[in-house]
């Protein structure tokens, strides 16, 4: 497990995650200029949070394709 830091509106959160995803939330953090050492502004926490429901949106819709490909190689 990693402790991860994020400052925010005054306040400190330390947040513990597995190993692996603590690595891929800190690159994604300094994609979106999110820094552990003093605090964030809302417009960073923003743009990593859309930039995260984006990621998931264009996941899901390659998963949907993906089964409907599937299910129709089945079907055939």
């Amino acid at each position: 497990m990693k402790m991860l830091t994020l400052n925010f509106g005054g306040r400190r959160f330390d947040i513990e995650l597995e190993n692996g995803f603590a690595s891929y939330v800190k690159e994604e953090w300094e994609r979106c200029n999110i820094v552990s050492d003093r605090d964030n502004p809302h417009t960073h926490i923003l743009k990593a949070y859309l930039n995260s429901l984006k990621q998931n949106y264009e996941n899901e819709k390659k998963i949907e394709a993906l089964l409907l490909e599937i299910s129709t190689s089945l079907s055939s």
